[in-house]
């Protein structure tokens, strides 16, 4: 909430692709203050503050992209997969991080967690560049 929240004063200035591309750095640095090996669990929890600091404004972000992205036609349908991917996600992503836990034990959700925002940054980078090639129209 509190990265939806900054991110609102500062959107129109910095513009959606940017806000993105920040928000994940953001995240980034926060899996990688967890990662760090210290005593005591301050520095992950602050990570983890980061983290959700970084995620906030990237979801609201893309969905006011698709419009421009998509045309305005068919901004609705894009949105409404948008929102059940993310749906998809939130429900499939604890369940599966819980067995691998179970498995591997808990050190391993600083790296789920990198997966994840890796291949988040690198899909969105891809799907940018295309659209600055032409190879995705807007409608």
């Amino acid at each position: 909430m509190f990265g939806r929240l900054i991110s609102g004063f500062v959107s129109n200035r910095l513009g959606d692709r940017r806000l993105i591309r920040i928000g994940g750095a953001a995240e980034l640095a926060g899996i990688l203050m967890v990662m760090i090996p210290v005593q005591g669990y301050w520095l992950a929890a602050a990570g983890f503050v980061v983290i959700g600091a970084g995620m906030g404004p990237i979801y609201p972000a893309i969905q006011h992209m698709a419009p421009a992205n998509f045309g305005r036609r068919h901004s609705a349908a894009v949105i409404g997969l948008q929102m059940a991917s993310a749906y998809t996600g939130s429900t499939f992503m604890p369940v599966i991080f819980g067995l691998l836990q179970q498995h591997l034990g808990i050190g391993i959700m600083p790296v789920y967690l990198l997966f994840f925002a890796a291949a988040n940054i690198l899909l969105l980078e891809v799907s940018y560049r295309r659209m600055r090639e032409g190879d995705v129209q807007s409608v």
